[in-house]
């Protein structure tokens, strides 16, 4: 039985891996076409001009303070995983 929980503990602790490099792909996919879209402009393309739009949305609904606080808990996050890392 308690194998078992380790083996499964193992497996969870695997899919939580795969989801945060997913995750790390996408916000950096999402980045680069930010980037994109602030040094081309709107003849960037498609892509760019679709991330700047989403962002632009984003900061408007939530404003200063959700922005604030999100980017807060990003470098927590950043900040605790390189932390945990280096261990």
């Amino acid at each position: 039985m308690e194998s078992k929980l380790k083996d499964l503990t193992e497996c969870i602790r695997q899919i939580s891996k795969f989801i945060w490099k997913i995750t790390e792909l996408a916000f950096a996919i999402a980045m680069a076409g930010l980037v994109a879209f602030l040094l081309l402009g709107g003849g960037a393309g498609s892509f760019p001009r679709s991330v700047a739009n989403n962002f632009t949305s984003l900061t408007s609904s939530i404003g200063g303070e959700g922005l604030t606080a999100i980017l807060a808990a990003v470098v927590f996050v950043l900040i605790a995983r390189s932390i945990k890392n280096n261990k």
